[in-house]
């Protein structure tokens, strides 16, 4: 009885073990202590209007100026945590947070899904685990990590519900994470048909259906898709659809630091693999091509290959084509806009893998569990390098003393001189306040409304 006790308590610690790397993750790189800067800034001022109808007036009002290509909807959860939860640098930044170990718990049960043991699980976390830029921003109130959120959501349903159509469970997470995608960035619109079409090519080749449009359209739910595209051109028409500013600036200005391509990969996509491209390139090829050459006995379908090979080649795609879209507007090209595909990327990478273990298993046992150590090796690195750096950055602001506030710097502030300011000065201004309005708690300060009203 007592073995038996054991073996189902390691059992369940095994399938745990996955979802408590990517949820600590998540956790120690939610920013906490850390201050508000000036873009939260620009999110955190929506607090101080009286009511929620007023909140989303004040946003439509610039939705096509200050705030353009915004739904508004992450400025929303923001004003409902800082009114209704408290005002805390955490709950502004809840809803990335959240997104956070969404994206993290559906990759997991992604992999559960297609077949993968809890190791090439453990494997996947630690790829998320190195990507700096995605769980950076898992810890700052902006609008990109609930992208990647809602697309790996459903890549999981589109891949799950063909295997589970009568789970209720299932469907929720179809429903949820098409409304959330659709409701909370443009860029999702993209994402969606990814996604889909990458679970589609898995359907088809590990089922061996024919190819066809028609079974294309019927796969993607048109009912989901329905529902998804009503909210989004909704939404869009009375928000960021109404048009945005001209603009004048560098494209480039940004990236020139250290170069385009190094922050298409140093810096974003393949951070995860801390330099180690050729290692990785070699691994990949030989475990790849391997598979392919192994007798047909041996190697079976191999056409679950294409899947996270689609889905790297679209991610990439994605990237440039949002790149492309800034460089015509003559808009900054920013890595924040990559987050999506930085996550989808880092998956479809660990896939390609596992599949090809899962063929060379086939052959031997211990050459799948070769490839998940070489695996590992690749991964573990730069996923170690971010959980040390973000420990330290946790002890020194644990370290710093709080703010000394007296009763006085606690008083609600009215009124904000900016007047001889220049720009620069009155945000740096409404930075310091805002992190002293954090300090003192209480609700936000109605100083804020003069943010977007000047005057």
């Amino acid at each position: 009885m007592h073995t038996m006790a054991l073996i189902r308590a390691l059992r369940f610690l095994a399938c745990a073990l996955p979802f408590l790397l990517g949820f600590s993750a998540v956790l120690l790189n939610a920013s906490y202590r850390r201050p508000l800067w000036i873009d939260e800034v620009t999110q955190f001022v929506f607090g101080a209007e009286p009511s929620t109808a007023e909140a989303w007036s004040l946003f439509l009002s610039i939705a096509d100026t200050i705030q353009h290509g915004h739904t508004g909807i992450y400025i929303m959860l923001n004003y409902w945590t800082l009114n209704y939860l408290g005002l805390e640098t955490l709950l502004l930044r809840l809803p990335s947070i959240f997104s956070g170990l969404f994206l993290l718990s559906a990759a997991i049960l992604l992999f559960r899904t297609l077949g993968f043991s809890v190791l090439w699980q453990v494997i996947l976390v630690l790829a998320l685990s190195g990507q700096h830029m995605l769980l950076y921003f898992m810890g700052e109130a902006r609008a990109y990590v609930p992208i990647a959120a809602a697309s790996m959501g459903l890549l999981l349903f589109y891949v799950a519900y063909p295997m589970h159509p009568a789970s209720r469970a299932v469907l929720l997470l179809g429903i949820v994470s098409a409304v959330l995608g659709a409701t909370i960035h443009p860029y999702f619109a993209v994402y969606w048909p990814a996604v889909c079409l990458v679970a589609y090519v898995h359907r088809v080749a590990t089922t061996e259906e024919a190819v066809s449009l028609r079974g294309l359209i019927l796969f993607s739910r048109p009912w989901l898709v329905a529902l998804g595209a009503g909210l989004y051109l909704l939404l869009a028409a009375i928000t960021w659809l109404r048009g945005h500013p001209v603009f004048s600036y560098d494209p480039f200005q940004w990236l020139w630091a250290v170069g385009p391509l190094t922050h298409f990969t140093d810096y974003s996509h393949t951070q995860f693999l801390d330099g180690r491209y050729l290692k990785a390139a070699a691994f990949t090829l030989i475990a790849v091509a391997g598979a392919l050459l192994l007798p047909i006995r041996l190697r079976g379908a191999v056409g679950a290959l294409c899947a996270p090979i689609l889905l790297m080649l679209l991610s990439i795609g994605i990237s440039l084509l949002l790149s492309w879209i800034s460089y015509r507007a003559n808009y900054w090209i920013l890595p924040r806009q990559w987050v999506g595909s930085v996550a989808l990327f880092a998956v479809g990478v660990v896939w390609l893998w596992a599949e090809a273990a899962k063929i060379w298993s086939r052959l031997s046992p211990l050459l799948s569990l070769t490839a998940a150590a070489i695996a590992v090796s690749l991964v573990f690195g730069q996923a170690f390098q971010i959980h040390r750096l973000r420990v330290a950055e946790l002890r020194a602001r644990l370290a710093e003393p709080s703010l000394a506030l007296s009763a006085s710097d606690c008083t609600p502030v009215t009124r904000l001189d900016t007047s001889a300011m220049t720009n620069d000065q009155r945000n740096d201004a409404f930075v310091a306040l805002a992190n002293r309005n954090v300090a003192c708690g209480g609700r936000v300060w109605p100083v804020f409304r003069a943010y977007y009203r000047p005057g």
